[in-house]
């Protein structure tokens, strides 16, 4: 029989809840996967390869459906560091404007993967106030909403929004009386149908303002010396 490798565990806190897990580096089986899923440019063939790379490399016990988004695209980042490398080279075309022509210098630079962490507004709070005495309780998407939603009718946007807000509302209060969404799904599309263009919009900044995998790279291209400042959001552009 051949022999076994071991792997080294790494401890990740979770950025929503601060809960400590356990994880091992992904294997080559599954670096295979996510490498074909990434040249698939498939969003469903994106969340199921993740889900079962996590479920494959999470040491504790896990509901993969129940993680916030940034809580995912946070542990797939320190999961590519932990597996194939915390350095990652990335190439940028300069596309600055000298005298009529374009740069086109091609510049690289690398990445410390475990230098970067989730990019939050200081004005992001689940609990939002609509009046002196009405609020409510907001709670982050989830991958399993996701799902529901990635065949969202795209000739009926407006609804499919209204469709996703209230699917995200954990509960609606009034003084000291509370209101689960889950207890009556009905009531709670009504409610947010009938909220003022004002109220509206307090909740929809709550999406806009939730913690997302960011960061900006300060690059001076060596060709013309224009100063980039490179922007990386968002879970495929930490993967090459």
């Amino acid at each position: 029989m051949l022999p076994k490798l071991d792997v080294p565990i790494y401890d990740l806190t979770l950025p929503s809840n601060q809960k400590k897990i356990k994880f091992r580096p992904y294997l080559v089986k599954e670096e295979k996967l996510l490498l074909m899923a990434l040249e698939a440019s498939d969003s469903e063939v994106m969340l199921n390869t993740v889900k079962q790379i996590i479920n494959n490399c999470v040491i504790d016990k896990i509901d993969v459906d129940d993680i916030p988004i940034f809580d995912l695209e946070y542990f797939m980042l320190n999961l590519r560091a932990r597996s194939a490398g915390e350095s990652l080279e990335l190439q940028y075309v300069c596309k600055n404007n000298i005298d009529t022509k374009t740069c086109n210098n091609l510049m690289r630079f690398n990445v410390d993967l475990l230098g970067i962490q989730l990019e939050k507004n200081i004005n992001h709070n689940p609990k939002i106030t609509l009046t002196k005495n009405i609020g409510v309780m907001m709670k982050y998407p989830k991958l399993s909403l996701m799902e529901i939603f990635k065949n969202m009718d795209s000739n009926n946007p407006v609804s499919a929004t209204f469709d996703f807000i209230t699917n995200n509302i954990e509960y609606v209060y009034e003084n000291e009386n509370i209101f689960y969404a889950k207890d009556n799904m009905k009531d709670m599309s009504a409610f947010v149908e009938n909220l003022s263009s004002e109220h509206f919009k307090k909740i929809e900044q709550f999406f806009d303002t939730i913690p997302k995998l960011r960061t900006t790279i300060d690059n001076k291209c060596k060709k013309c010396g224009f100063e980039h400042k490179i922007v990386l959001e968002g879970l495929q552009s930490f993967f090459g």
